[in-house]
């Protein structure tokens, strides 16, 4: 009777022993095991990537050349409005031709659509309707270029000074500037020396 208290009492001390090592060891195998998040049944999504990982791609913006207009005038020396036929028939004299815009332009030898410089009437909307030009006066003309354009801009610039002296001289009339003063030598220095000064800036830039 008293064998069988001892092993009734053995075993009980062994599943106490049992049960204690088995409360300690629970916290640490909870380590080990991977907790899964779901939340509403649905597997939380993976982390975007940061920025830094992420490569940014920036639009190319191409910059657009600044320009420049230069302009001269041609007027009758009084102040009168000329014939517009007259100023036609002296502007397809001097070699111009009627074209885009309804204006003319002086076109480079080489074929190059693109005009070196062109004439415009002074009188809105500034076209010339060769189909009504009887009868019909403007205030003037205007001759005008745009930078950059083909070639070399003094010599176009020069060119076109030249085309003004003749349609002057064609039209009894004067050269003025953009402004409407008088045209004079040293103004077309001044204006040629900008132009060579906008030409060097657009070659650095």
């Amino acid at each position: 009777m008293s064998e069988l208290r001892w092993i009734l009492l053995g075993l009980g001390l062994l599943l106490i022993v049992s049960l204690y090592f088995w409360d300690r060891k629970a916290p640490f195998l909870q380590r080990f095991k991977k907790p899964k998040l779901i939340v509403g049944g649905v597997k939380p999504a993976a982390e975007p990537a940061s920025s830094a990982e992420v490569p940014i791609e920036r639009p190319i913006v191409k910059r657009r050349k600044p320009e420049k207009v230069v302009t001269l005038r041609v007027v009758r020396r009084e102040g009168d409005e000329m014939s517009a036929e007259e100023a036609v028939v002296a502007l397809k004299r001097v070699g111009l031709i009627h074209g885009k815009y309804g204006i003319f332009h002086r076109i480079p030898e080489a074929g190059n659509d693109e005009p070196l410089f062109s004439v415009a009437s002074l009188t809105e909307p500034g076209s010339f309707d060769l189909a009504n030009l009887e009868d019909s006066t403007i205030a003037g003309l205007s001759l005008f270029l745009t930078l950059p354009g083909g070639g070399d801009p003094v010599v176009t610039f020069d060119a076109m000074v030249g085309f003004a002296r003749d349609l002057a001289e064609d039209l009894d009339g004067i050269l003025l500037d953009e402004r409407g003063s008088s045209w004079s030598i040293q103004r077309e220095r001044y204006i040629r020396e900008e132009i060579i000064e906008f030409h060097h800036q657009l070659s650095r830039a």
